[in-house]
């Protein structure tokens, strides 16, 4: 007599069935066998671990038939994401908006027919409209109307213009253009404000101007120091650089040039430089005078000489006939004249050497230079596969000669009090790296690659879903199936006369599990009595199959 373990095994099979039907109907039977002889627990445990598998299984398929989203278009405005949103609804194409609402996204096969259905339609218009205003004539727009779309369609064209600048993401431009009138203060000039969405931190040396000259220039009566340049934070870096700006530019420019004087001799990466600059923000200005007294010059020289010859003297008796012409003076009376007369006159002005300078020093000069630089040690032997490289200090005459060299490049001066300092000191990365071992190597390999670290978490949690809550249900319910089976042996006829007497002598407290053991065996009894020759079928075919 076959036991009922037996009898549950043959049940698994029904002939005259296809062959998938049958397997379907033995796996139920099965189940419903295993489901009829758990525990409460059993059960919840099995209910749980069914539920994670489905919710595994379900994540797995969402996840290979989700849609591989592609960015068609990025940075949008919202009127351009509206506008771009309605052209992909009437292609029917299916997109995604980003939670800013800035980008759209589209499954990765319909990303060339988008971009083709949004080409067709003019594609995106970021910003402002320029001179486009004026494609459709406005027949009943007066003047006013006019002067406005002419301002929006030049603003529109400049902020197109600035924000292609490479180094400029987008613009916004504002314009009050200028009011002529017959009375001076009524007139209002050209104005401009600007605010630039920058790529960088800040713009290179020279676009801020060129940004104003050139949205000056398009404007009639606007000069360049009238336009407001404004970053997209609220600041106002964008006019002339401040005397901290320029000091740092300073000495990064000494350091650069420390860096290639010095890399050429040492070898590239093997120098590092810091400069520091010290100068005098206030403005000077100096005169001199200097007087020289052993060196004297004559300014200026005038000289006068007055020469007279002798004169006649007047001699006679005193009257008319002594004053008369031609009259002869009488022996009596003798002729006397003056003696010559001379006379001379000089005057000089001298004035000893003087040098006068006059100096004026805007703020800015140079007080002192401070500068460190730090040489690598030179190398002598290159690391190879089997030996690490080795590393030599320089030598003192080297380390001298590296001295002058930046000296010279950096215009030291001793009579300002510079200093400047060349150590030879060994860099970190001179000494051997530790080999890195192949879990190493995988987890940097992991880190540069996220879809490698997506993947592996998905495995790492089907398999913790695998070990501690799949493995210890089936083993629950393993269990839970061979205990009744079991009970069911010992409880068939053909065993009765084997079990000892002392047994059948005590009676046993009812047990669920040998309960439902009988149960089971007494349904499958019903069975057999019911269909005796399909039950032989089935005993033949499990033996055949033994």
């Amino acid at each position: 007599m076959a036991t009922g373990t037996q009898l549950e095994k043959s049940t698994l099979v029904t002939p005259g069935k296809v062959p998938l039907a049958g397997g379907l109907s033995t796996l139920w039977t099965r189940g419903r066998v295993q489901w009829a002889g758990m525990q409460p627990a059993q059960r919840s445990w099995a209910m749980v671990s069914a539920a994670l598998l489905l919710g595994l299984a379900g994540f797995l398929v969402w996840y290979a038939v989700r849609p591989d989203w592609r960015v068609l278009y990025a940075n949008l405005d919202p009127e351009d994401t509206r506008q771009m949103g309605a052209i992909l609804t009437q292609a029917q194409i299916p997109f995604d908006v980003s939670a800013n609402g800035t980008d759209i996204r589209v499954a990765a096969a319909q990303l060339d027919k988008a971009r083709l259905a949004t080409a067709a339609k003019g594609g995106i218009k970021s910003g402002r409209l320029g001179f486009e205003l004026f494609d459709k004539p406005n027949w009943v727009g007066s003047e006013f109307d006019e002067q406005v779309n002419y301002q929006r369609a030049l603003e529109g064209e400049l902020e197109h213009t600035v924000g292609s600048l490479s180094d400029v993401e987008s613009a916004r431009v504002h314009l009050v253009m200028p009011h002529d009138s017959l009375f001076r203060e009524q007139e209002r000039p050209a104005k401009a404000s600007v605010v630039l969405k920058l790529r960088h931190h800040t713009l290179a040396d020279g676009e801020p101007e060129a940004i104003r000259n050139l949205v000056a220039s398009a404007v009639d009566g606007l000069t360049a120091d009238r336009v407001v340049l404004v970053d997209a934070a609220g600041h106002l870096p964008l006019g002339p650089k401040t005397a901290d700006a320029l000091r740092l530019t300073a000495e990064q420019v000494l350091e650069e040039k420390l860096i290639a004087t010095l890399e050429p001799v040492t070898g590239a990466g093997n120098v590092r430089a810091s400069v520091t600059l010290d100068y005098d923000a206030a403005a000077t200005e100096v005169t001199e005078e200097a007087y020289d007294p052993d060196q004297t010059v004559t300014l200026s020289m005038q000289r006068t000489e007055q020469s007279a010859g002798s004169q006649p003297v007047a001699a006679g008796v005193p009257g008319t006939a002594s004053n008369a012409p031609n009259s002869q003076a009488l022996p009596v009376y003798p002729q006397q004249s003056t003696p010559p007369q001379t006379a001379k006159t000089e005057s000089g002005t001298y004035g000893a050497s003087k040098t006068v300078r006059h100096k004026v020093e805007n703020p800015g000069r140079v007080r002192r230079l401070t500068a460190a630089i730090v040489v690598n040690d030179r190398q002598l032997q290159t690391a190879t596969k089997d030996k690490a490289a080795v590393w030599q200090s320089r030598s003192p005459d080297e380390i001298r000669n590296l001295t002058a060299l930046a000296q010279a490049a950096v215009g030291f001066d001793t009579s300002r009090g510079d200093m400047l300092t060349v150590e030879d000191l060994a860099f970190d990365d001179n000494r051997a790296q530790p080999p890195v071992s192949p879990v190493g190597r995988a987890l940097s390999v992991a880190e540069n690659s996220p879809v490698l670290i997506k993947y592996a978490a998905l495995l790492t949690g089907i398999l913790v879903v695998m070990a501690f809550g799949v493995r210890p249900a089936l083993r629950r319910v393993g269990s839970a199936a061979a205990m009744p089976a079991k009970g069911a042996a010992r409880e068939l006829p053909g065993h009765a006369g084997t079990a000892p007497k002392s047994a059948l002598s005590q009676p046993e407290a009812p047990d669920p599990e040998r309960t439902r053991a009988q149960e089971i065996f007494e349904q499958v009894s019903g069975h057999l009595k019911r269909e005796p020759a399909q039950s032989s079928r089935l005993l033949q075919s499990w033996i055949h199959s033994d």
